[in-house]
């Protein structure tokens, strides 16, 4: 098992993330193996962005800003991924992640408590086995390249001609101005991401930003940590450095939500804002109210280097967003669990007069992990819908359970109880008493799948395609000039990172935190 990270080799978006003011998920299916295949030696060699492309892009960037340039700093970062169904074509088998066999519809749908009439069409593989998605295109930056680029790459690699047909694009962007970097609920995102061992720089304690450090191998497989010791966590060898990507699409009823804040807060002697940062366990800024449980508090934003009491929710009910995806200490393995978060937002912002959601906007999800039955699944099945976790709380409650996750829990689909036909969570309102409170869900999962990532090698591998001597410089032009220029850096820039990591270490995480 190894924890020596090879740059070149692991896919950006997985670590040390793609930069995202805008991007597109361009997702297909294969009709023809043979054709595509070449294409796969094409896009590793000349395209897709390692995770040593990403941090040299997250260093331009940086240097950009340091310029106080007004430009934005033009990019596009490209991953891609497959689904079992699409692996399958490719002539790569033997994974035994039972979620990723399956596919998301089975799993979610058939099993979960997703609803199959929310979800759209192309994800729907269908009675005979012949829908559904074969593989995914993920292009992140800014949004002139991205366009130029996913045009150029369906032209060049990912057309019919290469045996590929089209379903579907979704795109986000993040949210302008004084809401960069919050999803449409308004709260900050993205803050607790795992840290790796051995990628990324040790957070100190005592500078707020301390928190563990997650074993790579719970984000890649074939490192140290990675789940192996029974069967149904084992890989391929060739499996090395790939990374399972969950992709979902969660509609989010922003209206609704904040209609609920304005009509119960009030009953729970709480304000609108004391009610929301309860519900997701920290306030619009990022800081965490089991720190702050009366006013936002700006300075501690991104401060992690907290814990939650075992035996109170005082402060933050047990079933609050972040309290149940990221128990802290509760657990004793705290990285188990852990998954890399990449969403991006999409649609509009809500209008001036829209009293209830009549535009679709909402969070299109994706994560990272070497096990989606121990990420992803785990997390939804065991936590968020779990209305008994955490377990053993009813004593501090004043009898209730916890409740489902009050932000992205889901209902029982047709509920035969009277409980199951609401969600609920226990928590402390304005006046120390312990109570309830009780709604619909605010969000709607309308469809996905589950991918799995390769390595770069791995790509050349299933292309079935030699090495070349060399890589020569292509005599077509690229219709955009701009595509163009990133192509051509793309190669320039793999020859400069080790510069990069001389100057800054492996362990570079802190300076792609400060990017986007």
């Amino acid at each position: 098992m190894s924890d020596t990270p090879n740059f070149e080799n692991i896919q950006g978006d997985i670590w040390p993330g793609l930069s995202k003011r805008y991007q597109e998920f361009w997702f297909f299916q294969i009709h023809d193996p043979d054709a595509f295949k070449p294409s796969l030696r094409k896009l590793a060699d000349e395209v897709i962005t390692s995770a040593a492309d990403a941090l040299n892009d997250k260093k331009a960037i940086h240097q950009a800003k340091a310029s106080a340039s007004d430009r934005d700093h033009e990019l596009a970062g490209v991953n891609i991924a497959f689904s079992n169904k699409g692996m399958d074509k490719l002539s790569k088998s033997g994974f035994r992640d039972d979620p990723f066999l399956k596919g998301m519809e089975a799993d979610m749908v058939n099993e979960g408590r997703d609803r199959a009439e929310d979800w759209i069409d192309e994800f729907k593989v269908g009675e005979d086995k012949q829908g559904g998605v074969d593989g995914v295109l993920l292009v992140c930056g800014t949004e002139s390249m991205v366009k130029d680029t996913v045009s150029e790459l369906a032209y060049k690699y990912l057309s019919s001609k290469q045996g590929i047909r089209h379903l579907l694009t979704l795109d986000g962007r993040e949210r302008p101005g004084a809401h960069k970097g919050h999803e449409h609920f308004g709260f900050l995102d993205a803050i607790s991401q795992p840290k790796l061992k051995g990628f990324d720089n040790p957070p100190q304690k005592g500078d707020g930003n301390y928190q563990y450090l997650t074993r790579p191998g719970i984000i890649l497989i074939g490192h140290d940590g990675e789940l192996n010791n029974e069967e149904k966590f084992q890989h391929p060898g060739w499996a090395k450095d790939g990374s399972y990507l969950v992709i979902r699409k969660l509609r989010q009823l922003v209206p609704e939500f904040n209609d609920y804040l304005k009509s119960e807060a009030p009953k729970l002697h709480l304000n609108e804002g004391q009610l929301g940062a309860r519900l997701l366990g920290r306030w619009k800024s990022g800081a965490p109210v089991e720190l702050h449980p009366q006013d936002d508090c700006t300075e501690d934003a991104r401060l992690n280097e907290f814990d939650y009491s075992p035996t109170s929710h005082t402060n933050c009910p047990f079933a609050s967003h972040m309290r149940k995806v990221k128990p802290r200490s509760l657990v004793s393995n705290r990285d188990m669990n852990d998954i890399m978060r990449r969403g991006i937002p999409y649609g509009p912002e809500v209008g001036v007069n829209e009293t209830k959601t009549e535009r679709d906007r909402g969070l299109l999800f994706t994560c990272y992990q070497s096990s989606i039955s121990n990420g992803f699944q785990f997390l939804k099945r065991s936590w968020i819908n779990m209305d008994t976790f955490p377990p053993g709380k009813t004593r501090y409650t004043g009898g209730t359970n916890p409740g489902q996750d009050a932000i992205i829990g889901q209902l029982v689909k047709n509920p035969q109880k009277e409980k199951h036909k609401i969600l609920t969570t226990s928590l402390v309102d304005g006046k120390g008493q312990n109570t309830t409170t009780s709604f619909l869900p605010f969000i709607q999962a309308n469809g996905g799948d589950y991918f799995f990532t390769p390595s770069l090698q791995l790509l050349r591998d299933m292309s079935g395609q030699p090495a070349p001597g060399k890589i020569e410089q292509r005599s077509e032009p690229l219709p955009e000039q701009r595509s163009e220029q990133r192509l051509e850096q793309r190669s320039e820039q793999r020859s400069e990172h080790e510069g990069f990591f001389s100057q800054f270490g492996h362990g570079v995480q802190n300076i792609a935190d400060q990017i986007f």
